[in-house]
């Protein structure tokens, strides 16, 4: 199945602001991760459980800093819910 993916608006400011101070970010995880999560997003994230437990979180680490992108699957289309470092992309995401 090919797979399509959008960004709430919230998460497309999350990048924004996350590549911003960090540029070399971007090509990054446009060219690189989000490949990655789209050839197979139910296994590129790890699914979360309690109060996430709709969405899952894709890991990557750029110069020793976790980052997460956290998105859910729904039908044929990868929706980003939040984007950022490990606990703020958490805390993000249980507030979408």
């Amino acid at each position: 199945m090919a797979y399509r993916y959008e960004f709430i608006e919230a998460a497309a400011k999350d990048l924004f602001k996350l590549t911003r101070r960090n540029q070399p970010l971007l090509p990054e995880i446009v060219a690189v991760h989000i490949p990655t999560i789209l050839k197979d997003p139910n296994q590129a994230g790890e699914p979360k459980k309690g109060d996430l437990a709709h969405v899952r979180a894709y890991d990557l680490k750029v110069k020793w800093i976790a980052y997460r992108l956290i998105y859910a699957i729904e039908s044929d289309v990868v929706r980003f819910i939040a984007i950022g470092p490990h606990d703020v992309a958490y805390g993000r995401a249980r507030r979408r």
